[in-house]
């Protein structure tokens, strides 16, 4: 009997990544716009976490870099695809992925939690040759195999 009065809804986790030049405040607005979506569309936003600034696996409209962005929520099947269409409307937003975590979970028992902010990750400043991966060459090297010569025929 308390089957039937339990809200079973779908947990969902989207990653949309930003300009790296977007403001902090631009950040929070467009936070606030999607939490009001998922709301609107009777879900719940878990949590939102701000990954920070960083390098993407290929430049985005020439853009190396980027603001990585984690929203986790719950709600019906049809939350997703107006999650979407709000992200695609937005200028700042470059990519997004949505993925489907679970099915059947209770609306109620799905806890809100705060919003985190990852410190970013600290570029690699360092020259080549303080990494070690540049090697001096010894005057008379000659590496190994088979000898090339080089000549005119």
């Amino acid at each position: 009997m308390t089957q039937a009065t339990k809200r079973l809804v779908r947990e969902y986790e989207t990653i949309y990544l930003l300009k790296a030049e977007t403001p902090d405040e631009q950040v929070e607005e467009i936070k606030e716009r999607l939490r009001g979506v998922v709301t609107r569309e009777t879900g719940k936003v878990i949590r939102f976490t701000n990954q920070g600034k960083r390098k993407t696996a290929f430049p985005i409209g020439k853009n190396p870099k980027a603001l990585y962005m984690h929203c986790l929520y719950v709600g019906a099947p049809g939350l997703v695809g107006e999650f979407e269409r709000n992200l695609k409307m937005m200028d700042q937003v470059v990519k997004f992925q949505s993925v489907k975590l679970a099915e059947d979970v209770d609306f109620e028992a799905r806890q809100i939690e705060a919003d985190i902010k990852v410190q970013p990750v600290e570029d690699e400043t360092k020259p080549r040759e303080e990494r070690g991966e540049f090697v001096e060459r010894e005057e008379g090297f000659e590496p190994e195999g088979p000898a090339v010569e080089r000549g005119e025929e």
